[in-house]
């Protein structure tokens, strides 16, 4: 698939920067590099770094499908779009910054809204047109 969002085991501090440059199949050091300029860069690197590190699981503990963090609405998510669940978390965590808390309420709604099933619902999936006889 391309990038494969997971944080290093045996990286320097939480891994992430080892992690992704192995994904991105470049060196660790120009990808550090990189971060240092943007912590340089009026701190957004630190703060983007320290975001992925609570979301991004680590490569030696994927988690696997539905499992549940916090309520599981990430990974239900991340089921049904097919996305990876480390996308999904970062960006329910960077939507609930910049909402200043709205979207907990409306995660704490996807919890009772989306089914743990993972199957598409009839609404986005019809049935097929009955054939008459």
């Amino acid at each position: 698939m391309g990038l494969k969002w997971v944080r290093s085991q045996d990286g320097a501090l939480f891994g992430v920067c080892k992690g992704l440059a192995r994904s991105l199949d470049i060196s660790v050091g120009m990808f550090r590099l990189l971060w240092l300029l943007s912590v340089l860069f009026l701190g957004a690197g630190l703060w983007l770094y320290l975001i992925l590190a609570v979301c991004l699981p680590r490569e030696d503990k994927v988690v696997q499908a539905l499992d549940a963090v916090i309520l599981g609405v990430c990974a239900k998510i991340a089921l049904r779009t097919n996305l990876e669940v480390g996308i999904v978390r970062f960006l329910a965590v960077c939507l609930s910054i910049m909402s200043f808390g709205a979207t907990v309420v409306g995660y704490i709604v996807l919890y009772f809204v989306i089914d743990s099933s993972g199957a598409q619902s009839s609404v986005s999936n019809p049935a097929s047109p009955r054939t008459t006889t």
